[in-house]
């Protein structure tokens, strides 16, 4: 999941954000309450009252004799997209049981051939949103199956093919209780849930299985991060014996340590708005001065979201968050020249429309421009 953007104009510094009058505060602290307190409050209700909505099961046709099972949940209800379909052949040459989460509907032709390529299928309200499936789809398999390693999915990112499969069978094959693919130190330290797997001390823990036992699927994506994505990590991490990431900012430093000093100059559009180095920085640090600088400014945030790019660029990371524009990290002219350079497996002009038909979230009207700014959506 992204950052919850708090003052966005530190984010897109072409933005002049003026200052919060008391009505605009008013109308915050109003949009809040409609929109996350009152999503707070029904989801407790349901959870009291047992009226939480049950899922629909269904059986797939790709199974495998190991126990390693890839929960992948997807937000899809138009088609299946490439990104979608490129996780679903890594995670099958890796020869994970896969099961896939659902929060919508799906037609009887999309689930035949869904079908075909997991162990399961999910189908549910999108209640909770990604956590709130994950927690379903656990549940599930802490019933009835004894995973030894659990990897979970979704498709807030856009998977390329190039090193997806290495990726996918690094995480299938970690010997470590936590596996993730980018960290985050904003706020307090988590993995991100967009790409990580457990291992057998975890999945056997007590706090574990209490976790997703207690969880209360709340439709606010600010509930998510705090009381889900991090709150998760705040559970497991403390019982963990090992917690490794696969990217990480000192293996961008060992690329931009033996390239030259000019070259290292290039790489500040990779980094997003806000973290970039000052041009004069250019002009005053040593190479090494600036290899560390760029690598404390990517350590700071969001790691996919600080520097998506150069992992990509220097590290084959199959990995892209969807939201890039959308949370103000860069404007759209920049991810196109930056996926040109990096590579986009001849998804460019796809991917583009993808982010142009959502915008930028200073754009956003209203009450939903509020909601954004408090990270409620």
């Amino acid at each position: 999941m992204a950052p919850i953007i708090r003052r966005p104009a530190q984010h897109h510094p072409g933005v002049e954000m003026p200052k919060l009058r008391p009505l605009q505060s008013l109308k915050k602290r109003i949009a809040k309450f409609r929109y996350h307190d009152v999503e707070v409050f029904k989801a407790k209700f349901n959870r009291r009252f047992g009226t939480e909505e049950p899922y629909l099961l269904h059986q797939g046709e790709r199974h495998y004799q190991g126990s390693v099972y890839a929960i992948f949940l997807i937000w899809q209800p138009k088609e299946t997209p490439w990104y979608v379909d490129n996780a679903l052949a890594s995670l099958d040459e890796v020869q994970a049981n896969v099961i896939l989460v659902v929060n919508h509907a799906l037609s009887a032709e999309r689930l035949l051939d869904l079908r075909q390529r997991c162990s399961k299928i999910i189908i549910r309200n999108n209640a909770g949103f990604d956590i709130g499936g994950y927690r379903d789809a656990t549940l599930y398999l802490l019933e009835n199956a004894e995973p030894t390693r659990l990897l979970y999915l979704n498709d807030s990112v856009y998977f390329f093919k190039n090193g997806l499969t290495p990726l996918f069978r690094e995480l299938a094959d970690s010997k470590a209780d936590v596996a993730g693919s980018f960290e985050n130190w904003e706020y307090t330290y988590h993995i991100q849930s967009f790409c990580f797997s457990v291992g057998p001390r975890i999945i056997a823990s007590p706090e574990f299985g209490n976790f997703w036992k207690e969880y209360l699927p709340v439709n606010s994506r600010l509930w998510a991060i705090k009381k889900g994505e991090v709150a998760f990590s705040e559970t497991i991490l403390p019982i963990a014996k090992s917690v490794t990431s696969v990217y990480s900012p000192n293996r961008i430093r060992q690329h931009l340590s033996k390239i030259a000093l000019d070259k290292v100059e290039l790489t500040n559009i990779y980094i997003c708005r806000g973290q970039r180095l000052p041009s004069s920085s250019f002009n005053e640090e040593s190479q090494t001065g600036l290899v560390s600088k760029i690598c404390e400014h990517i350590a700071m945030r969001s790691q996919i979201h600080t520097a998506g790019f150069l992992y990509k660029k220097y590290l084959d990371c199959p990995l892209m968050k969807r939201d890039l524009l959308y949370r103000l990290q860069f404007d759209i002219y920049e991810i196109e020249h930056n996926l040109v350079d990096v590579g986009h497996e001849g998804h460019l002009v796809d991917i583009l429309s993808d982010m142009k038909r959502k915008g930028p979230g200073y754009q956003l009207r209203s009450t939903r421009r509020r909601l954004f700014e408090q990270g409620i959506i």
